[in-house]
Formats: structure tokens, sequence, C-alpha cells
């Protein structure tokens, strides 16, 4: 245990300042079961560059969710439509759509690992599309209402590697159907995506209750 408090403190510590510049990311996600083998995540997110002071991405979309009987994995499949701006670049339209696999592995002390492999293609107008390759682990270290985390994030293309994102930050149960987290976030990336950069990363989910 003393060994995993270790990793998320390394992980809160890394120094802002080595960031090329501090960006955040807001999500807000609102998910109901459709059946009961489909599941379906309403989804939207706000990204901001420049210390907070320029917004660079907007996004919405949906997630739907497959939950086979008899199988511990969790296909997803899902589409955004993401306007981005760019530094001195106007807005211009952007797409992703993508598909994946999940599955959690509950640990000793009520602890659960959950990872998650997935392609995406992403679109945007005036510039060629490309293909992107991510594995995502994330530990949950359940306290009551408080639940702590770290997560390790690997990002690849068709050259080979683009980023890797360590993030670490806390859930908080604020009702049975209502989650709010805040993180902090360090994303390592090659040079011509933009070099490293930092994020500060919330995210409020809303569940909509079972009839």
């Amino acid at each position: 245990m003393q060994s995993i408090k270790a990793v998320f403190l390394g992980v809160l510590v890394v120094p802002v300042l080595a960031a090329t510049e501090l960006y955040s990311w807001h999500l807000f996600d609102v998910q109901t079961k459709i059946n009961k083998s489909f599941e379906i995540i309403l989804h939207s997110r706000i990204r901001t560059r420049d210390e907070f002071h320029q917004v660079q991405q907007l996004r919405t979309g949906a997630i739907l969710l497959w939950h086979p009987k008899n199988m511990k994995l969790t296909p997803i499949f899902g589409y955004y439509y993401q306007p981005v701006k760019e530094k001195n670049i106007p807005w211009r339209d952007g797409h992703r759509v993508f598909a994946g696999l999940m599955r959690p592995f509950p640990l000793p002390e009520r602890m659960v690992l959950n990872t998650r492999i997935a392609v995406e293609r992403h679109m945007y107008d005036g510039v060629p599309g490309y293909m992107r390759y991510r594995t995502y682990v994330r530990l949950e270290i359940p306290k009551g209402k408080i639940t702590p985390f770290v997560q390790n994030e690997w990002l690849a293309v068709k050259t080979g590697f683009h980023s890797v994102r360590n993030s670490g930050g806390i859930r908080f149960q604020l009702s049975p159907n209502t989650i709010l987290e805040t993180g902090y976030l360090y994303d390592i990336r090659r040079t011509v995506y933009g070099g490293d950069r930092s994020a500060i990363v919330t995210t409020f989910r809303y569940t909509i209750p079972e009839r």
C-alpha cells in the first residue's frame, strides 16, 4: 500500500513549469442504460490553452458501451464532433470516430485497475486525416466517498510514438448518481505535436437512475 501511495504522490509533484504551457480540460458526461446490454454516455468537453486565456477545442458526442453476456471485456464505440482552433489559425471543423475494449480488474483492499485500448480516426478540415492508437491504465483507491486515482496513457500514430500522459487526482461522490473529479495531467509529446504540456482536468458525470 505504501508503494501505491508513493506512485500517487510522484505523479502529482511533476513540476508544472517544465511544460510548454498550461491547459485545462473540462468534461461533462451524462450516462444512462439503454437496456441490459447497452449503455450510452453523452459527452462534451471544453479545452483551453495559454493559461486558460484561449478556448482551443470544443467537443461533443456519444460513447456506446456494450456488455455482452458471459464476457468480461466491454466493447466501446463512439463519435465526437470537435472543432479546434490553433494559434493564429481560424476555427476549423473536426470529427473523431473510435472503437475499443475496456476491462476492470478488481484488486485487494477494494482497489480497481481499469484498462482500455482504442483505435481512433481523426478528420479535420484542410488537413489529411490520421489514425491514432491508445492504451489506458487507471488505478482507483476508494476511500468512502473520496477516491484517489492515478492513470497512465500511451498514444501512437502511424509514424510511431505520439505522447504519454501521466495524471492523478481525486474523485468525489457528490450523490449516488453524481461524481466530480479533479486532477493534474502531464503530457509528454513529440516536438512535432507541440511539445510537453500540463493540464488541470475536471470531470462532472451524472448517471440517470434506472426505473
